[in-house]
């Protein structure tokens, strides 16, 4: 991650009560917990350095001064809604009294909540469906946050109500009968000058999206939150593992690698290579497929391998208990955060 400590845009709030000691504690705590820089640690301010942009507390007179800076208008709002969801597990009291000084937006949708409309639906391999939407402004997809989330209403509800902005800043998702489903999907390709994006749903049994998906027709409007998550990984050597889930998010990655790049890709899935989900690769990477019959485990083959290549990127997601231990295993040998991106797509029932 490199360290940006400057930022064009910034909000600013006072938290009136609290000890500045206490607060610098828990901003260390959540430091070592997530591998953020520290840029700045004294008496009277800490700076840390998040994913989207940085988080400044400072001692003032009766309380904190809390600062919030970015790049993009999006990604100060997504700052501001994690570190309220923190405050509000540390201090609860506190958060719904907050007002950022970039003026009131509450009543309005989130920033970063777009509207788009449906292009086309068309089959990719045996299990698989590209989605083309279209908006007005997607020019924030880009290769550093290449995830979002779809956003579903609850079948046959007629009065939908969309996320919207609260006058604490905090995003307020509806609850009940009609919260929205919001699943994390991986942006397959984007033209941010025609507003044309494209990501692809895994069809499984059971999956509500799958439904949705299927029932889907051009011209549609959906709703949809981002961009997030993880971004292409910035390395030559990488070791990638992958089954159907995260197969638009690994096929993303490699077609984004250095020419030059050298390593190893798995993909797992229910018919092997004969799902003929489209994988481009560079030369020096090898791809191999596997087929759940032959009863090979994504996590033994990444560990192994990650043992013989210690230096490489080690990109693995898949389902959750899988990726629960190879995390562990991965932090137990030392290995840095930095190196590695290692995510549950999903979680077994039962």
């Amino acid at each position: 991650m490199t360290i940006r400590p400057d930022f064009p845009l910034s909000a600013e709030t006072t938290l009136p009560g609290l000890a500045f000691a206490a607060m610098r504690m828990v901003m260390l705590h959540q430091a070592r917990d997530r591998d953020l820089p520290v840029i700045e640690d004294g008496d009277s301010r800490i700076t840390l350095q998040a994913k989207y942009g940085v988080y400044s507390f400072a001692r003032v007179d009766g309380g904190i001064q809390l600062t919030v800076s970015a790049e993009r208008t999006d990604w100060l709002h997504t700052l501001k809604d994690a570190l309220m969801e923190q405050l509000g597990q540390t201090v609860p009291d506190s958060v719904a009294a907050i007002r950022w000084s970039d003026g009131p937006s509450a009543g309005s949708l989130p920033p970063n909540f777009h509207f788009v409309t449906v292009q086309s639906v068309n089959p990719i391999g045996t299990a698989f469906l590209r989605v083309r939407i279209k908006g007005s402004d997607l020019s924030n997809f880009q290769n550093d946050a290449i995830h979002f989330r779809v956003v579903l209403p609850p079948k046959g509800l007629r009065d939908v109500e969309w996320p919207y902005v609260a006058e604490n800043g905090a995003t307020v998702w509806p609850k009940g009968d009609k919260a929205l489903h919001r699943p994390v999907y991986t942006t397959r390709w984007v033209d941010q000058e025609t507003g044309l994006m494209d990501f692809d749903v895994f069809i499984h049994e059971g999956g509500r999206i799958t439904e949705w998906v299927q029932d889907l027709q051009p011209g549609d409007k959906v709703g949809i939150v981002g961009p997030g998550g993880g971004g292409i990984p910035d390395t030559r050597n990488i070791l990638l593992y992958a089954d159907e889930t995260a197969f638009p998010a690994a096929a993303r990655i490699l077609e984004a690698l250095p020419d030059d790049a050298r390593g190893h890709a798995t993909f797992l899935a229910e018919e092997g290579a004969w799902c003929a989900y489209p994988i481009t690769a560079p030369q020096g990477v090898s791809v191999t497929w596997l087929s759940r019959q032959e009863g090979a485990s994504l996590g033994d083959l990444a560990l192994q391998a990650r043992g013989d290549l210690p230096d490489h990127f080690l990109w693995f997601a898949c389902e959750k208990s899988d990726v629960q231990r190879v995390r562990a295993a991965y932090k137990e040998a030392g290995g840095a955060a930095s190196n590695a991106y290692i995510a549950a797509y999903w979680t077994k029932m039962g």
